[in-house]
């Protein structure tokens, strides 16, 4: 009988299966994204994107290392995009409330530039706001 559990125990693990608790699985997070329930759930949630994005994932907002601009040898900056349009750089995150977003991701340099091609080598963040807020109404681009 033991034998028996025991080939079915490594079957299970073999074709992928594993044991894990529900909780633990729904506590695992994207690195790349946050949610509009994490943003809920900050403590900072009445503040600016920017402040919430540094205390809840600061690698969005962090130059890339070793990656350099072609033109003038400086980091690469990491290009801004609410609700699909390009809004500039990540200074623009301060005139957008936490409380109006409903996902945040982040693409780092390789990604970005397959993505949406060369000249985003920084990277990119991509903000989508919560349904009937456009991007024009609170924040414009530079």
């Amino acid at each position: 009988m033991k034998t028996r559990l025991a080939v079915a125990a490594l079957a299970l693990a073999g074709a992928g299966f594993c044991l894990v608790p529900a909780h633990a699985v729904a506590q695992k997070r994207d690195r790349d994204k946050i949610t509009r329930e994490e943003i809920l759930n900050s403590s900072q949630k009445e503040r600016d994107l920017l402040v919430v994005i540094r205390g809840l994932r600061p690698h969005f907002v962090a130059p890339p290392r070793g990656v350099r601009s072609m033109s003038g040898g400086s980091a690469a900056q990491i290009a801004l995009y609410v609700n699909g349009n390009k809004m500039g750089d990540l200074s623009m995150l301060r005139q957008i409330l936490a409380t109006d977003v409903f996902e945040v991701r982040y693409m780092d340099p390789s990604k970005a530039e397959n993505e949406f091609g060369i000249g985003h080598s920084g990277g990119e963040v991509l903000v989508t706001l919560v349904k009937g807020i456009k991007s024009g109404e609170r924040i414009t681009p530079p």
